[in-house]
């Protein structure tokens, strides 16, 4: 028989064993995070891959973690500029958008939890509007930062005796998201490009 502390998955005893670990030793929860893009010779299609990390400063690599993503664009956009054989890809915007769904459900499964919100359904929901002439270089570099509008999230959620209060938590809990916060706010970001002789390598 299951562990009455089990729930949705979760064992709540281990869930709040670790938050009060994680309180006192903050350095033992720390992420380490990073992905690699791979060009693969034709303009906008990357192999991107992401597989070690680390936790608590440990670093962890196993076969299993190691994933990889074909990153592309749209065939009809492909198509208008003039690309052989248009191909139709995840365009890397879209896998960001999506990874920020993904984030906001984890996020809010953790704020639900705590203030036992019970729900049957969540379903987020993002998009925006995007303006590529900056990419394309018909734009000038410094005109990259207004190439948005403001992204719309909305966000579902369904269950019986779910109230106004129940949702306010969870709007609330939004700004709790790692990813959200990534896209956001502000972070300091300085590029660095590095060149070798190819034929050396």
């Amino acid at each position: 028989m299951a562990s009455e502390t089990i729930k949705h998955g979760v064992d709540l005893e281990q869930f709040a064993a670790f938050l009060e670990h994680g309180t006192e030793n903050p350095d033992d929860v720390m992420l380490g995070l990073g992905a690699t893009g791979i060009d693969e010779g034709r303009p906008m299609h990357t192999l991107a891959k992401i597989d070690g990390y680390s936790y608590g400063g440990d670093e962890i690599r196993r076969a299993t973690r190691e994933y990889t993503f074909q990153l592309g664009a749209f065939k009809e956009v492909e198509r208008d500029a003039g690309f052989v054989d248009p191909d139709d890809r995840p365009e890397p915007v879209e896998v960001a958008l999506a990874a920020l769904t993904g984030c906001i459900n984890a996020t809010l499964d953790v704020v639900a939890m705590e203030n036992e919100i019970e729900f049957e359904n969540l379903e987020t929901e993002v998009s925006v509007t995007l303006d590529p002439r900056a990419f394309f270089g018909i734009r000038d570099a410094d005109d990259a930062g207004d190439v948005y509008d403001d992204f719309a999230i909305d966000v579902e959620v369904a269950g019986p005796d779910l109230t106004d209060a129940d949702a306010e938590t969870l709007r609330n809990g939004v700004a709790r998201s790692p990813v959200f916060n990534l896209m956001s706010r502000s972070h300091e970001m300085t590029p660095e490009v590095r060149v070798k002789d190819a034929q050396a390598a």
